[in-house]
């Protein structure tokens, strides 16, 4: 009886430790297969009606801007304020929207209107984190309409990414590499 007793409590003292070895490849099996759940955007704030809009610094309405093909265009921008004023002649409270378009972003007239409203390119580890980004939105929501990529306020390494899909907006957050992360 003592023999069979000393071979369980043996047994049993093996499985004891291999049982933290057990739980570590467990988990780390599990964090491997884990994937950053999209969550609900927030909703839309509706476009204010007092807004001017440019396109290739000829004034257009709204309808014509929703027209544009989003592959075209090269830059938005938007100016508020006196900033505004000075450049354009005049202020309403929800600003200007200057959309620039790749056809016509070096044409004279454009580049002259366009250099009425100074701005901060991006970095180029900005663009590298959008351009990943935008790979991996291609490669793991193929259907998705991406409806914007932009830094979190206060944040220099994460970027929100706002996506449509099966008339769902929804987001995902992204670190400095472009790689998703949870909030």
């Amino acid at each position: 009886m003592q023999t069979l007793s000393a071979a369980t409590t043996y047994l049993f003292g093996r499985y004891l430790l291999a049982a933290p070895l057990v739980l570590a490849l467990t988990l780390s099996g599990l964090a491997a297969q884990a994937q950053v759940a999209s969550t609900p955007a927030p909703a839309q704030k509706p476009v204010p009606t007092d807004v001017v809009y440019y396109v290739d610094g000829q004034q257009v309405s709204q309808a014509e801007t929703a027209k544009l093909d989003p592959q075209a265009i090269a830059s938005i921008d938007v100016v508020k304020g006196t900033q505004q004023e000075r450049a354009l002649g005049r202020r309403t409270a929800a600003g200007a929207v200057l959309i620039t378009t790749k056809a016509n972003a070096n044409a004279p007239g454009v580049r002259a209107f366009n250099q009425q409203f100074p701005t901060t390119a991006a970095t180029p580890t900005q663009n590298a984190a959008v351009a990943a980004i935008m790979a991996y939105m291609t490669k793991t929501y193929p259907t998705a309409k991406l409806e914007i990529v932009g830094p979190v306020d206060g944040q220099t390494d994460r970027y929100r990414a706002t996506f449509k899909e099966n008339d769902q907006r929804l987001q995902l957050l992204f670190d400095g590499q472009g790689q998703p992360v949870k909030e």
